[in-house]
């Protein structure tokens, strides 16, 4: 899923509208800092988002479903289940 596709799926979840700004690196950073992570941490996230920018993590693979021997929890689901996190 792209980042507007998961905006469009949590906004037809949540029932509020969602929307994905496309942050530079620096900006996503600084955004998540002002909102109180920690900046070690945050460094780590800017990392991941940086990743997932170059289509790093565009492949699917299969090793959540070997590790827990079962389906993994589908993104969908996972927004109902933690619904009161989002709103």
């Amino acid at each position: 899923m792209t980042y507007y596709e998961v905006a469009e799926k949590m906004t037809a979840i949540l029932g509020r509208e969602i929307t994905y700004s496309k942050p530079s690196l620096l900006r996503f950073r600084a955004t998540i800092i002002k909102r109180g992570t920690p900046k070690a941490f945050a460094n780590v996230m800017t990392m991941l988002y940086f990743i997932t920018q170059m289509g790093n993590a565009k492949q699917i693979t299969p090793t959540a479903k070997e590790l827990l021997h079962h389906e993994p929890t589908s993104f969908d689901q996972y927004v109902k289940d933690y619904r009161e996190y989002f709103l």
